[in-house]
């Protein structure tokens, strides 16, 4: 009984974190308005993002894409394009605390690697609360859920399953 219990405790967790993977629009903290937009992805037993799109700088429409991309991330070591580059890594699942810790998210502007915290509140499903910060020190951001059908055609059929994680230092 004990094994069984387990089990379903164990599964139900898994179901929890399953469901954050998906599209998030990310938005600017200054101006209100869209920056990018992440694809949280499965990378073994953790949770990974990369940028698959990146907004214009009004906010109103997607410029470049993880298939066509422009932008290039200056201060990170090799200066790789902005969409297609990982952003988060090594999330790890905590039941206990409902939410993804022990990872990373780069600031891809600044280069800047900070700690991580993921979270969705019960009570706001379509919102995604991410913190970077250092010691007790950081700022969290609020992520909007995106559906595939909103994303450009190029982005709609997106192929994760081959994903490995890059991670520019």
């Amino acid at each position: 009984m004990k094994k069984i219990l387990f089990f379903l405790i164990i599964g139900i967790g898994a179901a929890d974190a399953a469901h954050l993977t998906g599209f998030y629009k990310t938005i600017d903290d200054k101006t209100n308005s869209p920056k990018s937009i992440v694809r949280l992805y499965e990378c073994g037993d953790n949770i990974c993002g990369r940028i698959v799109a990146i907004y214009d700088e009004a906010g109103t429409s997607i410029s470049e894409t993880i298939v066509a991309p422009v932008r290039v991330a200056e201060k990170v070591k090799g200066n790789p394009k902005m969409a297609g580059m990982d952003i988060i890594w090594d999330m790890k699942w905590d039941a206990k605390g409902n939410e993804y810790t022990g990872g990373k998210i780069m600031d891809p502007k600044s280069g800047s690697v900070y700690s991580s915290v993921i979270w969705q509140d019960k009570n706001e499903p379509g919102l995604l609360r991410v913190r970077g910060k250092v010691g007790p020190f950081g700022r969290t951001q609020v992520w909007h859920t995106v559906s595939s059908a909103d994303l450009p055609q190029n982005l709609q059929k997106l192929d994760i399953k081959n994903w490995q994680v890059v991670v520019a230092k």
